[in-house]
This record gives C-alpha cells, structure tokens and sequence, in this order.
C-alpha cells in the first residue's frame, strides 16, 4: 500500500470514496475514524486522513483523483514549505520551547 492522497476536508474525503468504489478501485482511508473523533483545527500529522491504494493501482488512482479535480497535491509531492527541508510544525515548536527554556 503507497499513501496517495490527504483531501482536505471530509466532503471531499466521501466523495472520493465514492468515485473509488464506483471505479472499483480498493483503497483504505488511513486514520478514517481516528480523525472524527477529535473536532477541532486539522492537523496535519495528527489527524489527517490519507488515501493509501496498492502498488499496482496507484498509477490508476492518480489519474482518478485527477480527473475530478485539476489542482491536486499527491502525497509523493512536494507541497509550499514541506518536503523540501523548511521547517515543520515539530521544528517550530522545538524551537519555540527552546527560546521560552533557554535551551
């Protein structure tokens, strides 16, 4: 299984389910129920929920999602300020703690 894709919000995460089963392509939503349980600002490496598709119909679920939308960002791709070695959330709040402790 490859992570393919972090929609941003839950609409469009049902939607896609749906376009996925209607194509029958399998797929598993990673932290599909884990992510509703906690309301509240998204964050990213929390509570995100991510598309993951087996290998071998990646390359057709990529196509799928770009279908139905134009603009989308794949979890194997760079996005502003992440993945190309910018600091993270965990960066800043290492450094935020740092600056408040003298450390």
């Amino acid at each position: 299984m490859k992570k393919l894709y972090t929609p941003s919000d839950e609409s469009e995460l049902v939607f896609l389910k749906s376009v996925f089963e209607a194509e029958g392509i399998p797929f598993v939503v990673l932290n599909d129920h884990f992510g509703s349980l906690y309301s509240g600002i998204y964050v990213g490496r929390f509570n995100a929920k991510t598309i993951m598709v087996p290998d071998d119909v990646f390359e057709d679920a990529r196509d799928l999602i770009l279908s139905v939308r134009e603009d989308a960002t794949f979890e194997d791709e760079s996005r502003d300020g992440e993945g190309d070695g910018g600091p993270g959330i965990l960066d800043a709040v290492r450094d935020a703690f740092a600056r408040i402790f003298g450390r």
